[in-house]
């Protein structure tokens, strides 16, 4: 005997009680409960599943297996036994109708949103997910421009306030011209189930839907991208488009006292801070360089010529500088930066007299060690997994250094 689907007929009924038709068990600790009628919608047509108790035991997943429902919880042998799930009990269970209800607004939003986007931009939905914090269709066009997604939006929220009715209709799958579907039915059998929204939308789905447009209250597309050939368009729909309003409110709110500055001036405030910010940064790096310029003139004077230069560095940014400002005093050199776990070795370019690979001697002398990096024949960073591999990659480095004057570096 078919499961008795009671979830079209009754979406915002909270309780019900059935009858244990069987019961199967798994490896992993869990049960299949198939009951006489059920409140609970099984995941499907871009729907997850509803969720809730059997018998105060939460139920994990709810799954179609032909014409029954599984419902399927963590509870085995004694645990069924004590929570009265046995083959021809009558248990109570509880189906958690928030839940519900918001997967029906999104479900009907996303009818709505096909329907709108078909009808003025020739845009066909390829597909719909409905996630825990946001839903979205794919479409077979390129990504729209804002302008062009506000007026969609505008449509939607247009029908919205109008509040058409949202109808359910039966009829066999071979009928389906019945109706002027916006997309083929996949069922070959069974009963066809389509949903019609007041003469604007019609599709053959299996999922749950509020009974108006009105009952949605507010929609929002909250971006749009491009996916594959088309694109992807996220969407907030009812209580859901409701909750994220009060978290961007929140936001701007914050922002505004962080900033101590009206709501409306933050964007401007914050583009002026990123300007300042910009040349606060160019003048540091400047600064840095100056300093790494003169460091490396000091260490150019009590170095003998020919020689590889070797220092330390706080930091693999000022390793770095330093190294560079060498190079461009003809200098071959070796920066570690103990902190960070990192060295690098520079030389002028390869195009300057003097130069030589860096990578392919200290390159080396660091794979052997431990280190790991990359660069070219000018410049080369590794890091090292710990100080003592970093230690012993530094003093391989000098005994090569002081075999060879910096010229015959091979």
């Amino acid at each position: 005997m078919a499961t008795m689907k009671l979830y079209y007929e009754q979406p915002d009924t909270r309780e019900f009680d059935a009858r244990v038709v069987s019961i199967t068990s798994d490896q992993d600790g869990y049960s299949g409960i198939i009951l006489d009628r059920t409140l609970f919608y099984p995941d499907g047509g871009g729907q997850p599943c509803d969720s809730g108790t059997l018998a105060g035991i939460p139920v994990s997943a709810v799954l179609e297996a032909g014409d029954d429902v599984v419902h399927r919880i963590m509870a085995t042998g004694d645990s069924l036994q004590l929570a009265g799930i046995v083959p021809g009990a009558t248990i109570r269970s509880l189906v958690d109708v928030e839940r519900r209800r918001d997967h029906s607004e999104q479900h009907t939003a996303q009818h709505l949103l096909s329907s709108v986007l078909l009808r003025l931009k020739g845009a066909g939905t390829l597909s719909f997910h409905l996630g825990e914090r946001y839903s979205s269709i794919d479409l077979d066009v390129v990504p729209m421009e804002r302008s062009e997604v506000d007026a969609i939006e505008d449509e939607v929220l247009r029908i919205i306030r109008d509040d058409y009715r949202v109808l359910t209709h039966l009829c066999p799958p071979e009928d389906p011209a019945t109706f002027p579907l916006r997309k083929e039915p996949s069922v070959e059998t069974g009963v066809l189930r389509v949903v019609e929204i007041d003469g604007l939308e019609y599709s053959a789905c299996c999922g749950t839907h509020v009974c108006s447009t009105g009952s949605l209250g507010l929609f929002r597309i909250t971006r749009v991208e491009k996916y594959k050939i088309g694109c992807r368009v996220y969407f907030l729909a009812g209580n859901r488009a409701f909750a994220d309003y009060r978290r961007l409110a929140a936001l701007a709110r914050d922002a505004a006292a962080a900033t101590g500055t009206p709501e409306d001036d933050i964007v401007s405030v914050l583009v002026a801070s990123k300007d300042r910010i910009k040349t606060i940064e160019r003048s540091l790096d400047e600064a840095r360089d100056a300093a790494a310029a003169a460091e490396s003139q000091v260490l150019d004077a009590v170095a003998p010529a020919g020689v590889v230069v070797f220092s330390e560095s706080q930091s693999i940014d000022a390793a770095s500088r330093l190294a560079r400002a060498l190079a461009r005093l003809g200098r071959i050199s070796v920066v570690s930066c103990p902190a960070d776990l990192k060295a690098v070795a520079c030389s002028p370019a390869p195009s300057e007299p003097g130069s030589e690979p860096v990578d392919t001697v200290f390159g080396l002398l660091a794979k052997e060690h431990g280190g790991k990096g990359g660069g070219g024949k000018a410049f080369f960073q590794a890091a090292f997994p710990d100080a003592a591999s970093l230690e012993v990659f530094l003093e391989s480095s000098r005994v090569v250094a002081a075999q060879r004057l910096a010229s015959r570096l091979p």
